[in-house]
């Protein structure tokens, strides 16, 4: 007899003996995982970062202007998508009201540079808020 004919005969018997209606088995309980091992999965199948170009931290404040320069880091560059870090709050406000396609116009005339289809705008992790400060 195989596993599913085991499985069945197996829901019969206790159906019976615990007088349970339901024909139909309960479902299988899953196994429960850590947090641990399913962020190590995921950071595990997202693509290797590339280095930043050079060219671009060289010629980010041309792209930008110097006030949004001053407050923006390009950081990453995967699968053409640019990653820009501000160092506040306000200021990922005002970044994020842009228009992307003047920023992606731009950045294409810088030579040297891989094709960026598309800009996401991020606070900086690292720094500290007010909503964080003791």
């Amino acid at each position: 007899m195989n596993h599913l004919g085991q499985k069945r005969m197996r829901w019969q018997l206790e159906r019976e003996r615990f007088h349970i209606a339901d024909r139909t088995p309960p479902r299988p309980v899953r196994e429960e995982r850590g947090i641990g091992p399913i962020l190590s999965d995921i950071l595990k199948s997202e693509p290797p970062e590339k280095a930043l170009p050079d060219v671009l931290k060289d010629r980010w404040q041309i792209v930008t202007g110097e006030q949004i320069a001053k407050h923006t880091t390009p950081v990453r560059l995967a699968n053409g998508v640019l990653s820009v870090y501000a160092d506040h709050p306000g200021w990922l406000t005002e970044i994020r009201r842009l228009p992307k396609v003047r920023l992606l116009k731009k950045l294409a005339t810088i030579p040297g540079l891989p094709q960026i289809t598309d800009i996401r705008f991020l606070l900086d992790p690292t720094i500290r808020t007010w909503k964080n400060r003791t």
